[in-house]
């Protein structure tokens, strides 16, 4: 598919890099009559000489040269190019002239010197009439376009493959040099109507555009693809019993069912939802989703710096607002359950690195020393506090070999990871009870160093104690990733 355009306005605090260039925005390849690439290279002339017998109107060809030539204008007025075609191949000025300006100035330069000139007034050759559709086209772009906000507008067409290379044959061997083809001259005509037509201002893109239309060339229909608005923040988690993410009904997988009373959902809200549901009205979305670096468990909660996450927002009818309001609007919505951050403009490009990148994270955890034997006796704990933060600072530095918990074992490979406590540091005892504070690598299992998960995890503060452990909350206090 051949999609044309010029860009001349950027969207105001947009963060978009040359990373995306090798973004799939998989819309694309729906255009697919025709790819608009031309077939007539050097490699290919052998190729497309043998096929000229296809073209009956092209007799004594070798006699013609191409335009501006007054051979090659005759021939092109001669087998029928409509005044638009004519315009964008005959080989004359177009400044200060529209294409159908310059065609009738072709025309009427070859029939003042040929009247009696014969014409194939059946079709024209070069588009089969479709300038002649440009009103109608515009008016059904415009209709679906009415009902979004954008700033970049990327145009496909969609062409048979037929018209494409008779079009090609036609323009690069009868009209002028440099001569547009189908699609840019389409493309051209449309922009400057509807230009004048649409209030806002846009620019016509062929990279990163907000809104792809895509024209189907037989039938004139008009389909929009609209590229998802991505919103970075970095998000605190201040309840436990809140997920990350939409969870669906274990009974129902989101169906719907009596469980769940029909919302599909094993939570109601979550942290997405509570950040996200606010922003869905605003921008008049379909849908959204998040892809955060990492994540905590339902009964963790998320401090310090906050957690970053990209929020995308699907389908998006509106993209302009006032962000720090914004921000406003979700904090107040969420309650002091969950804060956000001042919100910025995103990208997919960003999307990834959030979800790739490798963050150590500082963690503050408590748990209990279970004083009972596997038989569910009880026994008197033989160590004291300043031995148990003794054995418990043996882990400050160590790597550990972190087998796939139980817990997650059905939704990741079980392999053998191997993780480092960077620093452990404040531990405290009282009675039973004993906390610290740690930083560790990214990835690492914290609660699986405490418990050591039926020996999964070694070394770990179980083992190293000999008594089994019970973590009683887990925070995140802060995550490294600046």
């Amino acid at each position: 598919m051949f999609l044309y355009g010029s860009s001349r306005l950027e969207l105001l605090g947009d963060l978009m890099t040359e990373d995306e260039v090798e973004e799939d925005w998989t819309s694309y390849s729906s255009a697919q009559y025709g790819t608009g690439e031309s077939i007539f290279e050097e490699d290919n002339l052998n190729e497309i000489e043998s096929k000229d017998e296809e073209f009956d109107y092209f007799e004594d060809n070798y006699e013609i040269s191409p335009a501006p030539s007054i051979s090659g204008q005759t021939h092109l007025v001669r087998i029928g190019c409509c005044d638009f075609c004519l315009g964008r191949v005959g080989g004359v000025s177009l400044i200060k002239k529209t294409l159908k300006d310059a065609g009738l100035e072709v025309r009427n330069e070859v029939l003042n010197l040929n009247p009696g000139l014969e014409i194939d007034e059946t079709v024209c050759p070069l588009c089969e009439n479709l300038f002649s559709e440009i009103d109608i086209i515009t008016s059904r772009l415009i209709s679906e376009l009415n009902d979004f906000e954008f700033s970049r507008l990327q145009l496909g067409f969609q062409l048979p493959n037929d018209l494409l290379e008779s079009e090609e044959y036609i323009r690069t061997t009868f009209g002028a040099k440099r001569s547009s083809n189908l699609k840019q001259a389409l493309s051209s005509e449309i922009s400057t109507m509807i230009r004048t037509l649409l209030e806002n201002d846009f620019d016509i893109v062929n990279e990163f555009p907000e809104i792809l239309a895509l024209i189907d060339c037989l039938t004139l229909s008009v389909k929009l693809e609209c590229r998802s608005l991505y919103l970075y923040t970095r998000y605190c988690k201040f309840e436990r019993g809140l997920p990350q993410t939409k969870w669906n009904c274990r009974t129902c997988k989101g169906r719907g069912c009596e469980k769940c009373d029909n919302t599909g959902l094993q939570y109601l809200e979550s942290v997405q939802s509570l950040i996200a549901d606010p922003l869905l009205e605003v921008f008049l979305a379909d849908s959204h989703s998040t892809h955060s670096m990492g994540r905590e468990d339902i009964d963790v909660r998320c401090l310090g710096n906050g957690r970053p996450t990209v929020i995308e927002l699907k389908n998006p009818k509106k993209r302009f607002a006032d962000l720090n309001k914004l921000t406003k609007l979700v904090n107040k919505a969420a309650s002091g359950r969950v804060e956000i951050q001042p919100l910025r403009i995103s990208n997919k490009s960003e999307v990834v690195r959030v979800k790739d990148a490798a963050a150590d994270k500082s963690y503050h955890i408590c748990f209990k020393l279970l004083n009972v034997d596997d038989e569910g006796n009880e026994f008197e704990i033989q160590l004291t506090d300043d031995e148990i933060i003794s054995k418990i600072s043996e882990l400050n530095g160590v790597e550990l070999n972190q087998r796939t918990p139980k817990r997650v074992s059905h939704r990741r490979a079980d392999k053998i990871r191997k993780r480092k406590i960077i620093d452990l540091y404040e531990i405290k005892v009282d009675d039973k009870i004993v906390e610290f504070k740690l930083k560790a690598q990214s990835g690492t299992y914290i609660k699986e160093m405490v418990t050591s998960d039926n020996g999964r995890t070694e070394p770990s503060v179980a083992k190293l104690l000999d008594l089994k452990c019970e973590v009683e909350w887990l925070d995140v206090l802060d995550i490294h990733s600046d």
